[in-house]
């Protein structure tokens, strides 16, 4: 009987790799019992450190329940629930009311309420004329205000509007900005307004109206342009200085100035009066550049008081600026009493500049050699005359006056029933 011959037995590297895991192989043994340890100490190592302070936590609790334990977890905020986000929110807005009213007591202490210094009448409102560096900052408005209320006058003129067109604070008006004659660095109104409450003084707004150079420099509409519609005119030769004007034949200036005493009325100025509603000084030959409307008389007038009844139906507080002398002379052309919707007429009266006679309104006014008192008195007759049903605020003229002659103007001027004065100086 033959046997079958077996094949030679192979030992693969393979098969011996198995082997070793297998549950009886003694490195699997060592392996096993390594890992064992591993766990062991991790758990202890856990367990020590975060269910040993837990424990710790519940057994000072247990001995002290008022006892507040170190917290450990500072980083995580609870949750909130619905009620205590009501409450978080309730207690944000009772901070938030109390920072309010904290600013408001700040600002109400930094407000002068001591009264006014007595040096005039207490129901007179004297209102003085600042520089125009007053309006660079909140500083300088400040200041001019206290100054004002160290003199004893209530008001304070603020030149808002410049005869180069500039504006000296920052308009809303599109057109002022675009053409540069406000950028919104400037002071705004109400900025300046409160400013001055601080010091209890109230601000009066003076704007030049059509002695403009900036508005109609950037836009045609509203300037003098040449018959033919493309040639803007100048007072002068370029090269001299020559400057474009607001042409009060052109609606378009008219509804400019009106937007610009508008916002003013609206920030809280009580007063605006209205200069410089003049034209340039035409040459006869430019009336064949412009048309001959420039040198009709009626149709000026008739120009000038329509922008000033523009501006008098958006701002019921402004008021024509005229000189009582050029009154005298026929030489204030915007001054027209029966056509001027304007409730008020700012009248300058300069006692240095009468003496000789004058008439106004078909009445003869003789200066002569009166004093002072009898003088000015004759002057605010005058004025009123003049101006009809239209209220007259007097402008002293006070360059080179003494602060007693100031005080002596103002008085003889309250007594004859003027309750609203300003001072030039």
């Amino acid at each position: 009987m033959k046997h079958k011959k077996k094949g030679r037995k192979i030992y693969t590297y393979q098969a011996r790799n198995r082997r070793v895991f297998s549950d009886y192989h003694p490195v699997r043994s060592a392996i096993g019992t390594a890992v064992t340890l591993v766990l062991i100490g991790v758990i202890g190592f856990v367990g020590y450190n975060v269910v040993g302070p837990i424990v710790t936590r519940l057994h000072q609790e247990e001995l002290n329940p008022t006892a507040t334990a170190e917290p450990y977890f500072t980083e995580t905020p609870p949750l909130e629930t619905a009620s205590e986000t009501a409450e978080t929110v309730a207690t944000t807005s009772a901070s938030a009311t109390t920072a309010t009213t904290f600013l408001t007591t700040e600002t109400a202490e930094t407000t002068t309420t001591d009264p006014f210094p007595v040096r005039f009448a207490e129901d007179v409102d004297v209102a003085y004329l600042v520089a125009e560096d007053a309006l660079q900052s909140l500083d300088s408005v400040e200041e001019a205000a206290k100054k004002c209320r160290e003199n004893g006058y209530r008001s304070m003129i603020l030149p808002l509007k410049l005869s180069s067109g500039k504006l000296q604070y920052a308009s809303s008006v599109d057109k002022a900005l675009a053409c540069g004659a406000s950028n919104e660095s400037q002071l705004t109104l109400r900025e300046i307004v409160n400013a001055a409450k601080r010091y209890n003084v109230t601000c009066v707004g003076q704007i030049s109206t059509l002695e403009d150079h900036t508005f109609p420099n950037y836009f045609m509409e509203g300037s003098y342009v040449f018959q033919d519609g493309t040639t803007r005119w100048l007072d002068n030769n370029p090269d001299e200085g020559g400057q474009p004007w607001l042409n009060p034949f052109d609606a378009a200036s008219a509804d400019y100035l009106a937007g610009i005493a508008a916002e003013i009325q609206k920030s809280g100025f009580t007063q605006i009066i209205c200069t410089g509603t003049i034209f340039p000084n035409f040459y006869h030959s430019d009336a064949d550049l412009l048309g001959n409307h420039i040198e009709d008389p009626a149709r000026r007038k008739e120009a000038l008081v329509s922008v000033l009844n523009r501006i008098s139906d958006v701002a019921p507080t402004a008021g024509l600026y005229a000189d009582l002398f050029a009154v005298s002379q026929g030489n204030e052309e915007a001054f027209q009493p029966a056509d001027l919707r304007m409730a008020s007429v700012y009248m300058e009266i300069d006692p240095g500049e009468f003496t000789e006679s004058f008439t106004v309104a078909d009445q003869r006014f003789d200066p002569g050699t009166l004093a002072f008192r009898e003088k000015l008195e004759m002057l605010a007759e005058a004025a009123r005359i003049a101006s009809g049903a239209h209220e007259v605020i007097p402008i002293i003229q006070a360059a080179g006056m003494s602060e007693a002659d100031i005080d002596n103007a103002v008085a003889i001027l309250s007594e004859n029933g003027f309750k609203k004065i300003c001072l030039h100086k």
